[in-house]
């Protein structure tokens, strides 16, 4: 590309980043509230709603992404699934209980599934150069949105209730669908898979196996606690409503910790950042277990430490994506992260469930302290 369309491309990616942030931050905040009440309060069949579309988006997500590398095209692929959560949002807008809501996420994972794979394809084939920094901008970008929508969702919350929030969040998905249309696609035979090849595994590069081992011991934290944080904070710790909305909005506005944490991805290895991330989340869900009130939890909730974890983890899977079918390998790596990360939520749900969900930060405390360990056993200095 040249520079000035390798601007405009990194200009129109940053804009996509910044208003599809903020639409879904309009909703993210109180999603698992509304599961958790669909679900009659139980956290266990809340975890199985936000779960719910894993077979699905499995097997589609993989098909989509064979399908990108065969056609050697993105776009069409990332519209389709925005138009599917479009639809997707607004038919939630209008269920009233827990089994039409899982209904609704199944369905929807069918083509909903097509966007990610290729998102991130085009992403890597669109950042070849500084790809640290640039991930550092088009992230901050994100922030900005995502502050923005989480502000406005607690006073939304309020005044128009969740299914409203649900309707305008699939009117201003729009506008990131219209960004998404304007950017320039090269048409890319270097890494297109045949159609002989179609159903063949992707080619995947050794080192993926040792950096993937330490993202899924590190991102355990995550897995076991991050479906509860809102319903602890605002069941749990009587935290208002709308302080629990300032504070997603605060912490997304610290995630412009990304830019640098940017730069230090493009000169420091993996490992390091890795380790950093670790010792990071260790402290933070310690902080979550010994915080008496909500006051304290947002005290800690607010210190950016995933940008870190991120950028590093993005930086490394885009190098490796340079040795294989873009698409493809991204959907393999994302269906083994979604296998993981639902067989672990769902997990969690249920010892949320028979234990109080505060032991749950405990648990993600001592797996970041795994994770932390295996990234230095694991990765290369």
């Amino acid at each position: 590309m040249s520079s000035s369309s390798d601007k405009r491309t990194i200009a129109l990616l940053s804009w996509y980043n910044l208003t599809s942030s903020f639409a879904g931050n309009l909703v993210a905040p109180f999603l698992p509230i509304f599961f958790y009440q669909l679900a009659g309060n139980k956290f266990f069949q809340t975890s199985i709603a936000s779960q719910s579309s894993v077979i699905v988006s499995v097997v589609m997500g993989l098909f989509w992404a064979r399908l990108s590398d065969v056609k050697g095209h993105r776009k069409r692929y990332i519209q389709l699934g925005i138009l599917t959560g479009i639809l997707s949002s607004i038919a939630l807008s209008f269920v009233d209980n827990i089994e039409t809501a899982i209904l609704v996420q199944v369905l929807g994972a069918f083509t909903g599934s097509a966007s990610g794979a290729a998102f991130s394809a085009l992403m890597a084939e669109k950042f070849r150069d500084q790809r640290g920094s640039r991930l550092g901008i088009y992230n901050a970008a994100g922030v900005v949105g995502g502050f923005t929508g989480s502000l406005v969702s607690g006073l939304l919350y309020n005044t128009l209730g969740f299914r409203w929030l649900l309707r305008l969040n699939a009117l201003l998905s729009i506008i990131p669908l219209s960004l998404i249309s304007l950017i320039d696609e090269e048409q890319n035979n270097s890494n297109k898979a045949s159609l002989k090849g179609f159903l063949s595994l992707p080619r995947i590069p050794r080192r993926f196996w040792k950096l993937y081992l330490a993202r899924i011991i590190l991102t355990l934290p995550g897995a076991f606690s991050g479906g509860i944080f809102a319903i602890y904070f605002v069941k749990f710790l009587a935290g208002p409503p709308e302080a629990w909305s300032v504070l997603v909005a605060v912490t997304t506005l610290f995630g412009l910790a990304s830019i640098p944490y940017g730069k230090l991805a493009d000169r420091l290895s993996t490992r390091k950042m890795f380790t950093m991330a670790g010792l990071g989340w260790t402290l933070l869900y310690l902080g979550y277990y010994l915080s008496p009130n909500y006051l304290w939890f947002s005290a800690f909730f607010v210190i950016p430490v995933w940008p870190a974890f991120w950028l590093a983890y993005s930086k490394a899977l885009m190098d490796l994506s340079d040795e294989s079918e873009r698409a493809t390998f991204y959907a393999f790596e994302g269906t083994l992260s979604t296998i993981f990360g639902s067989l672990v939520g769902i997990f969690a749900g249920y010892l949320a469930d028979q234990f109080a969900p505060r032991t749950l930060f405990l648990l993600s405390a001592l797996a970041a302290v795994a994770g932390t360990v295996a990234a230095n056993l694991l990765l290369e200095k």
